[in-house]
């Protein structure tokens, strides 16, 4: 028994003795490479969903994969040779390569990169500034002494997109201007108010009425000159506002959206947030 644990304690001690150390994770009697490793078996195992661990790949000699999930082949944080993506792109199953990044887009982002094969791993930014991106629009905000009464701001937008670069480019300048210029000509020479100010609306004209620190206001507007909002017309949620228009019409390798607001000169709101296609289209309302 000695011989035997000796033989296997061998190869960590000369690595030790060369003045390095390997560290392990282990749980639940099993032994895991990472801590990247250890979460997914962690999570899958929180969800009760079954799965097999160093699984070899068919057809791909001594190809390993570090999970299979209902048939899915999973790889975690490992640098697959071109070979080996060859002989995964001739495979039949589904394969997910599950990365950390040095390079992250900002505080908030973890590292974690779940990628398809082939997919680059890499998260880069760019940002979009233009003078069409200009517009003008009025609000009242009935709580404040000063923005009680209704007034009017010219305003600007900036945009930074984060995502995957596809053949070196996150998305094309030309098509991502067209998007914030259709949001922001949707924005422009319009009446910001919160929606729970109206008391009657039809599609031609909205009938607005609420009190404010200097008394009662009441207003009929033409319908298409107004801009429904769920809060208050603040630059805040116009920020929310102007990322619920231009989200879901990303490409798919686009992975957040960062808007940020101008009200006049010198101040303003920044807004970054994941997209999440589908629940951005739900949850945004018609102009």
């Amino acid at each position: 028994m000695s011989e035997q644990l000796l033989a296997r304690l061998a190869p960590r001690l000369r690595r030790l003795d060369a003045g390095a150390y390997e560290r392990a994770y282990i749980s639940r009697g099993r032994m895991r490479k990472t801590s990247t490793h250890q979460l997914v078996a962690d999570l899958l195992d929180s969800l009760g969903i079954r799965y097999r661990e160093n699984v070899a790949v068919p057809g791909g000699g001594s190809l390993v994969a570090d999970f299979k999930v209902n048939g899915t082949l999973l790889f975690v944080e490992r640098d697959l040779g071109e070979g080996e993506r060859k002989a995964l792109a001739g495979n039949k199953s589904r394969v997910i390569l599950l990365k950390r990044e040095s390079l992250r887009s900002d505080g908030l982002d973890h590292g974690l990169r779940i990628l398809g094969l082939g997919e680059e791993g890499r998260l880069q930014t760019i940002f979009l500034d233009d003078p069409s991106f200009n517009f003008d629009y009025a609000h009242i905000l009935p709580k404040t002494e000063k923005c009680s009464v209704m007034h009017g701001h010219t305003s600007s937008v900036l945009v930074e997109v984060v995502g995957r670069p596809v053949e070196g480019m996150v998305v094309d300048f030309g098509a991502a201007k067209k998007i914030v210029r259709e949001a922001v000509r949707g924005l422009d020479h319009k009446l910001f108010i919160n929606e729970k100010y109206v008391t009657a609306m039809n599609p031609r004209s909205v009938t607005l009425k609420f009190d404010t620190v200097h008394g009662e206001f009441a207003i009929k507007a033409p319908r298409g000159t107004t801009v429904m909002m769920e809060g208050e017309a603040t630059v805040e949620n116009l920020a929310r506002e102007v990322l619920g228009r231009i989200a879901p019409k990303m490409p798919r390798n686009v992975t957040s959206v960062g808007v940020y607001v101008y009200e006049g000169l010198n101040k303003g709101s920044h807004i970054l947030a994941k997209i999440h296609q589908e629940g951005a289209r739900k949850g945004r309302k018609k102009p």
